[in-house]
């Protein structure tokens, strides 16, 4: 009877394949870590805006330039930010002078926290602003 309850008890061996998983897992994650790393710092630095003798009149308007110091420009004469606010706000009482987008551009020397919190206050207008870049061409030397 004891020879028969040892017969009986088979045990089966099944293969764990968690370390092979584990591994695979690890080996994926080393290999992200190494292509993510791949790149360069100068790939990642940033040009700030330049501008050099900039014709204004072939701007879009009505245009909001905003130099180095915060101050403020509409269409090449100086306003305080109040006044630009009063001014591109639409008015009912002057429907002709309705502004339908704002066109911004700023000094490259400009803070980015001066820019984004007067974008922000613009916004509040209701209308749609561009930031308007201004692209440098390179003369290639013969």
């Amino acid at each position: 009877m004891i020879d028969n309850m040892l017969a009986s008890r088979k045990t089966t061996l099944t293969a764990d394949f968690s370390l092979a998983i584990i591994n695979v897992v690890f080996l994926l994650l080393f290999f992200f870590i190494l292509t993510g790393s791949v790149v360069q710092r100068s790939e990642m630095e940033v040009r700030a805006p330049f501008t050099k003798n900039l014709p204004l009149e072939r701007l879009p308007r009505p245009l909001i330039v905003i130099s180095q110091d915060s101050e403020l420009f509409l269409d090449g004469l100086p306003i305080k930010e109040d006044d630009l606010i009063f001014k591109i706000s639409n008015r009912p009482d002057q429907p002709n002078t309705a502004i339908k987008k704002l066109n911004i551009l700023a000094d490259g020397a400009l803070s980015a926290n001066l820019f984004l919190s007067l974008v922000e206050r613009l916004r509040k207008t209701g209308l749609p602003i561009k930031i308007v870049t201004v692209r440098i061409t390179v003369k290639k030397e013969e």
